[in-house]
Parts: C-alpha cells; sequence; structure tokens
C-alpha cells in the first residue's frame, strides 16, 4: 500500500509540473530519471545502488519563489526510500555582480532501511549568488532522528566551451552524531533545448557509526560515489 501510495504522488507531481509548465511561462518543471551508486541525503548513504526518479517544479514570483520535488528509490524493499520537498526562497541583488539567495523549504524523508525511522526535516539556507564562487551556509534539523547542525560550501556552474555544464562542489557538515565532507563534480548538458543528461562523481567521507544510528546503511570512508541519468525539462 506504501509502494502504491509514493508511486500515485510521484505520478500526481509529476502531472502538475507537467501541467503547470505548459499553461504558464513563469513555471519550471522537471521529470528525471537515473541510477546511484548510493542515494545520498545531508552526507549519508540512504540506499545501496539502485534507480531512482523525480519530479520538481517551481514557479518565480515578484516576493518570491516557490518550489516542490519527490524523489522516489524503488530498492526492492518493502518500502520504497522516497524523499519530498516543499520550499521557498528569494534572491535579493545586492549589485551587478553579487546577490543574496535566502531559502526556507521542509522535507519528509521516508527510510526502506531494516529499522530505520522515517523523519521529517527542515532547512534555512544562505548563499552569496556571483559569476565566480558561490559560498553558501545551510542550518537543517530533522526532528524524528534528532540530528541538527550546519552544512558549508561553495559551488561554481562553469560552460566549458559551450559544450556541458560543469559544477565543482565542496561542502562540509556538522551533525549532532556525525560530520561529513564531500568533493562533488556534476557535468550536464540540455539537449534539443529538453533533454539533459547528467552525470555526477564524488568523493565522500564522513564519521557516521553504522553500528550505533540505524538512518544510513553505511559509513563513508573516502569513497567514490557516483549517479548518472536523463532529465526532462518543460
Amino acid at each position: 500500500m506504501m509502494k502504491l501510495f509514493k508511486s500515485i504522488l510521484l505520478s500526481v507531481l509529476t502531472s502538475v509540473a507537467v501541467f503547470a509548465a505548459q499553461s504558464d511561462s513563469n513555471v519550471t518543471a522537471s521529470v528525471e530519471g537515473g541510477y546511484a551508486t548510493h542515494y545520498i541525503v545531508n552526507g549519508l548513504a540512504k540506499t545501496k545502488g539502485d534507480p531512482f526518479f523525480g519530479a520538481k517544479i517551481g514557479a518565480s514570483y515578484s516576493l518570491a519563489d516557490v518550489y516542490a520535488a519527490g524523489t522516489v528509490v524503488p530498492n526492492g524493499a518493502t518500502f520504497d526510500e522516497s524523499h519530498w520537498l516543499m520550499g521557498v526562497g528569494k534572491t535579493l541583488k545586492l549589485s551587478d555582480m553579487f546577490g543574496v539567495r535566502v531559502d526556507a523549504y521542509g522535507q519528509r524523508h521516508q527510510s526502506s532501511i531494516q529499522g530505520g525511522i522515517n523523519s521529517t526535516e527542515t532547512d534555512i539556507g544562505l548563499a552569496i549568488t556571483n559569476k565566480f564562487i558561490t559560498p553558501y551556509i545551510r542550518g537543517s534539523y530533522d526532528l524524528d532522528i534528532n540530528q541538527r547542525g550546519y552544512f558549508v560550501g561553495g559551488e561554481r556552474p562553469t560552460s566549458v566551451f559551450g559544450l556541458f555544464t560543469a559544477t565543482p562542489t565542496v561542502e562540509y557538515g556538522k551533525l549532532t552524531d556525525y560530520t561529513t565532507l564531500s568533493v562533488r563534480l556534476k557535468v550536464s548538458r540540455v539537449l534539443f533545448g529538453h533533454v539533459e543528461p547528467f552525470v555526477e562523481v564524488g568523493w565522500y567521507d564522513n564519521t557516521f557509526s553504522v553500528s550505533k544510528y540505524n538512518f544510513a546503511v553505511k559509513q563513508f570512508k573516502g569513497d567514490i560515489e557516483a549517479q548518472a541519468g536523463i532529465r526532462w525539462n518543460f
């Protein structure tokens, strides 16, 4: 029953995204599918190697941007892994070169780990937008697994000879019961105005203890992880 509910919920989100994107110019939407060696949330491995399917929708207004997203990881367990997000944000322009981006959002994580805990997470993020390197900080609090802390990092999307977009990201996080560090590179290219294949490879390290806590499947110890897929942008 839970698997059916998640499939229906993702289908509804996808249908809304398609309809909204085709009927209102200020709406952006996408659907995607791919495979990940581990599905990673907040620097932690939530599943082993599995496919994933997701949909996103967002709209920009004068006062704020609003957005929602859902991802399902049908890993063959009794209850599939899934992650759902709703948020609001706004970019404030400071000059021709710099701006401040503020986001607040909530997430719902449905765990497929045996004995795992479904959890609700709230986040507030701040980023300095510019054409060089965008630094950011995000405060996070997961109510059900009692993890609170922050993530700091930086990223820079770069067009490589007009052939594809490469986005390197470095991120450090310190939560109640673990710390995490990752260095990632995402490469993508939009074809025919809609189709966007993407690949992300990252180096991950954390201090998470699998023997003590049941909200991740393994500890990363300098592991190389990857995901790849195709996104359709409406």
